[in-house]
């Protein structure tokens, strides 16, 4: 597996934590959308990544006119420290409560700690939420300092190219 217990912890455990998901299309032009929380599936390289309903249609375009890779970028708002998750999309569905309430949740009582007025007032629920899932192929270290831009090696540390 790609994501070690590192990552994992990391993308499990950090609050609040940022999420910019972006793809392309064929002739190099980007689309970037933020996230609102991430659900690791246990025992695979796949994350969820939930988006706005009203954001949906133009990431589908890109990733039907591209070729499905997709990036995110994961910064914990307190330090900085982030990671780029390069893969690739393999499946969308509309967020449920049964299943994502929780995520989404967390991701606005984490952000509630930076910016209370703004997320006390900003309603995350799975009905205004779809979810996009990836198969992570590469992770970069994107953490201000000597090694970003990294590719990730396990236990934290980047080999510098």
């Amino acid at each position: 597996m790609i994501l070690d217990e590192t990552v994992i912890h990391f993308l499990t455990k950090t609050e609040p934590i940022y999420i910019h998901l972006a793809v392309s299309d064929f002739e190099g032009q980007s689309y970037s959308v933020r996230g609102f929380g991430v659900k690791w599936i246990k025992g695979t390289d796949h994350l969820s990544i939930y988006i706005l309903k009203s954001q949906t249609e133009k990431v589908l375009s890109y990733i039907k006119n591209g070729n499905g890779m997709t990036t995110c970028l994961f910064t914990d708002g307190f330090s900085n420290e982030s990671y780029q998750l390069k893969g690739t999309i393999i499946g969308t569905r509309t967020a449920s409560i049964e299943d994502d309430l929780e995520y989404l949740t967390r991701y606005r009582n984490g952000s509630l700690k930076l910016f209370p007025k703004m997320y006390s007032k900003f309603p995350l629920s799975p009905a205004l939420c779809d979810v996009f899932t990836y198969k992570v192929k590469e992770i970069f270290i994107q953490t201000p300092g000597p090694y970003a831009g990294s590719r990730y090696q396990k236990g934290g540390v980047g080999d510098g190219s």
